[in-house]
């Protein structure tokens, strides 16, 4: 065994190792490059490591709240009730969020879905508006001006009000209308001279229709406090309707007595006139020609020349007709003309300062000269 040794020992050239020793562990070291990449893996774990458990330890440990949340799925448009809230348990963190409480969903009764909410999302006012600030939907705007001439005091937002027809003075050919109560409202989206509401489309047409009515604008009449809405309305309609009333009879009794009446033995007779050689017309007042229309010549028939057959001051004349107060014998001639005619007589205006006698005369005149004409070539025929 020793000369075995001692052989295989003097065969080792320069550089190799010498055998172990007996009993002793090889001990082989790795490439450089094999251990470096080894640590980085090493690294990689312990650090995924480490942010799985601080997740794991922070969703064990962080606190979970009830926030409000939709219990249903809401359209953009829709009125919420506080039925259509729910909670869940959520880690919210910065999102925007509403806590829950009991009186969380009150919050937002009555408001509306700016935006389409899934069941189960988190709700937060951002997501609703109040149903009085912007058109949803098919709504529509309207503008409603307001006169506060009635009003007792200031009136602002939110207020209980009456709102009020200002009715019409009666006038000659326009009886017009007493003042009135439209209606009981509570004022929204008031500046101090208009509301603005946005409305479905019938209610939008119902408040543009009264508007138009009531000639473009409301009254407002402010209610103290303790008044009851429609018990004022009725005690103000009451007087309103009540001056109407009055001034309407006293119109009618002044009409009355401007009114042009017939004398003692005097005969009414209104008779029509034919202003068609007029374009701008005639009106009340004005001196005039009345003039035979005539009748056109037609075979044999020589009919009668155009022609001047009387000067009149038109009184009480009013759409084409004037009324007159005259004797029997004259209300027969005024009665009787339009059929010795065959029609309305025409009416000519005479200009200030004219001489009728020459004004008539040269009238005549020119229309029985283009009579002839016409009847001349009526009888030679074509």
């Amino acid at each position: 065994m020793t000369g075995a040794s001692a052989q295989v020992g003097a065969e080792v050239g320069p550089g190799a190792e010498p055998d172990a020793a007996p009993g002793e562990r090889v001990r082989r070291s790795l490439p450089e490059s094999t251990r470096r990449l080894l640590l980085i893996v090493a690294g990689v774990l312990v650090l995924a490591g480490s942010v799985s458990g601080f997740y794991l330890v922070s969703d064990v440990f962080e606190e979970r709240y009830r926030v409000l949340v939709a219990a249903r799925p809401i359209d953009a448009g829709e009125t919420l009730h506080s039925a259509d809230l729910a909670f869940d348990l959520a880690l919210v963190g910065s999102i925007p969020h509403v806590r829950w409480t009991p009186g969380a969903p009150l919050g937002f009764e009555g408001l509306v879905a700016a935006q389409a909410i899934p069941a189960g999302a988190l709700v937060h006012h951002g997501m609703v508006v109040a149903p009085d600030v912007a058109a949803v939907g098919v709504e529509l705007e309207v503008v409603v001006p307001l006169d506060l001439a009635l009003a007792t005091g200031e009136v602002s937002e939110g207020e209980l009000v009456l709102l009020v027809d200002p009715g019409a003075e009666p006038v000659p050919g326009d009886e017009g209308r007493p003042r009135r109560v439209v209606r009981q409202f509570e004022l929204t989206n008031f500046d101090g001279s208009r509301m603005r509401l946005y409305l479905e489309p019938e209610q939008w047409a119902e408040w543009e229709a009264q508007l138009e009515h009531v000639g473009g604008s409301f009254m407002v009449v402010d209610l103290g406090i303790g008044a009851d809405a429609r018990e004022t309305a009725q005690r103000l309609d009451a007087v309103w309707l009540a001056q109407w009333t009055e001034a309407a009879a006293e119109l009618e009794l002044a009409l009355a007595a401007a009114a042009p009446s017939a004398g003692p033995g005097e005969l009414e007779v209104v008779v029509a006139l034919d202003d068609g050689l007029v374009p701008s017309g005639v009106a009340d007042g004005d001196l005039v020609l009345l003039v035979d229309p005539g009748v056109e010549p037609v075979g044999r028939d020589p009919g009668r020349p155009r022609s001047v057959i009387d000067v009149v001051r038109l009184e009480n004349y009013d759409g084409g007709v004037m009324q007159m107060f005259v004797e029997p014998e004259e209300w027969y001639y005024w009665r009787t003309l339009p059929t010795r005619l065959g029609g309305d007589p025409l009416v000519l205006p005479v200009p200030e300062g004219t001489d009728v006698d020459d004004m008539w005369a040269r009238l005549n005149a020119g229309w029985h000269t283009a009579w002839e004409i016409f009847a001349a070539e009526a009888w030679e025929g074509p």
